[in-house]
């Protein structure tokens, strides 16, 4: 992957996320926060689980060794939830635009909270958590057409359609 590949997947992920926040800031508080099928439980938790792990991840690159996941009980409601975001893309934007290619090649140790430690390339840690992000908004978006709130189409060529304009 090249810088500018992170440089694009990171304002992708920002463009895609900021399509699915006024699904979720239609529906009303009880929808939002109800239990569903979901491995995080509610929207509220799925939305929160995202943001905790883009920001889990970015502490692992700046050397930090967290010791739990930011979720769904940090953020009382989605505008709290959202706010939370911008903040934690500004300081994703500071990485992005300090990034180097020699960088991708670096090595990031890192454990999770219950397993063994691991050893990835910034590279394959940086494509995780684009995918991750895209893997949960795939999980959520289905459940907003169904309460009557639909998300705008969320695949990476209308990003870059959309750019082109």
């Amino acid at each position: 992957m090249s810088v500018h590949s992170v440089d694009r997947l990171f304002e992708y992920n920002k463009w895609a996320w900021q399509r699915v926040f006024p699904s979720l800031e239609a529906l009303p508080q009880e929808e939002y926060f109800a239990e569903r099928p979901f491995f995080w439980g509610s929207l509220h938790g799925l939305a929160s689980h995202g943001y905790g792990a883009e920001k889990r991840w970015l502490q692992r690159i700046g050397g930090e060794s967290p010791s739990r996941l930011a979720g769904d009980n940090d953020f009382e409601t989605f505008a709290d939830l959202r706010e939370g975001w911008f903040q934690l893309w500004a300081e994703w934007q500071e990485f992005v635009d300090s990034l180097t290619i020699g960088m991708l090649d670096e090595t990031l140790q890192s454990r999770n909270f219950e397993g063994p430690q691991s050893v990835l390339k910034l590279d394959e840690v940086l494509r995780h958590v684009f995918n991750h992000a895209t893997e949960h908004r795939s999980q959520m978006t289905p459940s907003l057409a169904q309460l009557g709130h639909p998300t705008e189409p969320l695949d990476y060529a209308y990003f870059a359609i959309a750019e082109k304009r």
